[in-house]
């Protein structure tokens, strides 16, 4: 029975939003704890590192597979890192919708440039229509306010889901 691509990737990224709920949970209870220092920055770390692991590297292509594979997870952690500090450090805080779609954006525009450069993917021109249109909509997710998520989980969610989905589109199946 053939496997649907997308189907697989998107389980996949599904996958990785549930590893993102487990860590948030996890994260506060080891911010509590005095010996280890910066939890909750480690945390953007992992959880860009296994999003490079479940959705990007979902693109590699046959050569160097665990060279591209370790780069797209190093690469996914700092455009993870890179964004959170946009959106808490950067220039824009005092407009925090403005803020989480331009780091939206940027970070799934990132992502999908690392896929072209790292798995390696022939680059598309839909690729950039398409990543910046996911990422601004993901991003626009992490404004919306639900006392039962204090995680963001639904902006993560969103955002993940939308891009991998832009990936999808804009690539053709990775070799295998």
């Amino acid at each position: 029975m053939p496997t649907n691509p997308l189907v697989l990737r998107i389980g996949l990224t599904l996958f990785s939003i549930v590893v993102y709920a487990i860590l948030a949970a996890l994260v506060e209870t080891l911010e509590a704890v005095e010996g280890i220092p910066e939890a909750g920055v480690w945390f953007h770390y992992v959880v860009g590192g296994v999003f490079g692991a479940l959705v990007l590297a979902q693109f590699i292509g046959p050569q160097q597979r665990v060279v591209r594979f370790a780069a797209l997870c190093v690469t996914g952690a700092v455009i993870y890192y890179l964004a959170v500090r946009f959106v808490t450090d950067g220039p824009i805080g005092y407009d925090m919708i403005a803020s989480f779609i331009l780091a939206g954006s940027a970070a799934a525009l990132l992502s999908g440039l690392a896929v072209v450069l790292i798995a390696p993917q022939a680059f598309s021109w839909k690729l950039l229509p398409l990543t910046l249109a996911a990422g601004a909509l993901g991003g626009a997710a992490f404004d919306l306010k639900f006392s039962f998520d204090q995680t963001l989980l639904i902006g993560h969610a969103l955002w993940q889901l939308l891009v991998c989905l832009a990936l999808s589109l804009s690539f053709r199946d990775a070799p295998t």
